[in-house]
């Protein structure tokens, strides 16, 4: 189990009169725990909320009221209104959402265990999905996705570690900011030793650029709108896998070095070049679990019913998109430490597991019982889940093969004066 952070003893927790509140606690940093909207109470209130499946923030707030009433002591009993939540959260919980995600790192860390390292690498992947906002005046500066009868949107690009399944940490934008630029707001969440996986979407010149000039290693997806070089004579050692990215425009800048990965008809490419460190095996494998992203995504718009956000303000709006993507995370790190390995916790089982025990008296073991209880199915499944008739699926092409172009003779001489060892992994 966690330890508890506040009051370093588990006696604190005899505080809180709720298992559920019991359970929540060991997961906070030291937050000040006072009277009335303290950071506590409001981190309380909005993972709880973020919970709730109640169509309305007011029916939410009730809810996690009701919670906080029976759980709090008297002495910290907090105000009665939405209204006055709302405002304390905008003037005091501001940074909240980032302070508890760094200590939700540490504790991802920890509940990876052995999964931390694939190899000598640090797997993270990333991806980005888009989130409904009502369509308000004050949600206009969210911005428009574009598309005929589109609401306001906003973009969440979200980062998991690949060995635990876990959520590593999120960026929001509006609905036209691109996933390559939220990527480099948040590279500083990236650690040492990291190999971003991520999909054909990340493959331009000067974001691998800068993600190799930060020792962040990447395997990405290419697809036939990238073009490679191939016998540029570039590297210190080409083999027959090795490729180069050099758009003509880039010309005045060294080539990317990178190595060519088929998996049956999926082309990968990777700046770890030799497959002693990275063998094709162990990439095709990191590159299937980047579905886990995809689970993730689905968890937060279908499991936990937050793919249209209720707030009327762009401010409100974000700030409810990142207590969702917390409480999600606090969900699957309570239900990875009961279940023991957060790979085989079902989200959708410790969600409704707390969210039984919010109203009903339970202790400590029972909630933890049903936590631990919360294990995907193992069985095979031997029909196919796709329905035969779905007006509205999405069936874009597949990505396809990347262009492969023999260097030319001029482009050989170009590449010989920037000719360095330091682009070679």
């Amino acid at each position: 189990m966690f330890r508890a952070s506040i009051g370093g003893r588990d006696a604190a927790l005899r505080v809180y009169r709720h298992a559920l509140v019991r359970v929540m606690i060991p997961l906070w940093p030291a937050l000040d725990a006072g009277a009335g909207w303290s950071a506590l109470a409001l981190c309380l209130c909005s993972v709880l909320m973020s919970w709730d499946p109640a169509p309305t923030l007011a029916q939410r707030f009730e809810s996690a009221l009701a919670v906080l009433d029976r759980a709090l002591p008297r002495r910290r009993r907090v105000p009665r209104t939405y209204q006055g939540f709302i405002k304390a959260l905008c003037m005091r919980g501001r940074g909240l959402p980032a302070r508890l995600a760094a200590h939700l790192r540490t504790l991802t860390r920890r509940a990876a265990g052995r999964a931390w390292h694939v190899g000598e690498f640090i797997p993270i992947g990333v991806d980005g999905s888009k989130f409904d906002a009502p369509r308000t005046i004050g949600n206009e500066p969210l911005g428009f996705g574009g598309k005929d009868k589109c609401g306001p949107q906003m973009m969440m690009l979200l980062l998991v570690h690949l060995g635990a399944m876990l959520p590593w940490g999120w960026t929001i934008g509006g609905a036209r900011e691109a996933e390559r630029t939220l990527l480099r707001s948040c590279l500083g969440l990236l650690p040492e030793r990291t190999l971003l996986v991520a999909d054909a979407g990340f493959t331009g010149f000067e974001l691998l650029c800068t993600l190799l000039d930060r020792g962040v290693h990447v395997l990405v997806r290419v697809g036939r709108g990238a073009r490679l070089l191939t016998e540029l004579g570039y590297a210190q050692r080409e083999g027959p896998n090795t490729v180069y990215l050099w758009p003509d425009q880039k010309r005045g800048r060294p080539p990317l070095v990178l190595r060519l990965i088929r998996v049956g008809d999926v082309y990968l490419v990777t700046s770890v070049a030799d497959p002693r460190r990275l063998s094709n095996r162990a990439a095709a494998e990191l590159y299937r679990r980047r579905w886990g992203l995809e689970v993730a995504f689905r968890s937060l718009k279908q499991t936990l019913a937050r793919r249209k956000v209720r707030s009327g303000t762009a401010s409100n709006a974000r700030a409810e998109l990142d207590w969702a993507a917390l409480g999600m995370w606090m969900l699957a790190l309570i239900g990875g430490n009961a279940v023991g390995d957060p790979r085989r916790l079902s989200l959708a089982a410790a969600l409704s597991a707390v969210r039984a025990a919010r109203h009903t008296p339970g202790s400590d073991r029972t909630l933890r019982a049903r936590l631990g209880r919360a294990v995907q199915d193992r069985y095979r499944r031997t029909s196919s889940k796709r329905a035969w008739r779905w007006p509205h699926k999405k069936n874009p092409p597949a990505p396809g093969a990347p262009r492969l172009t023999r260097a030319t003779p001029a482009q050989v001489l170009r590449a010989k004066t920037f000719r360095t060892p330091s682009r070679a992994a």
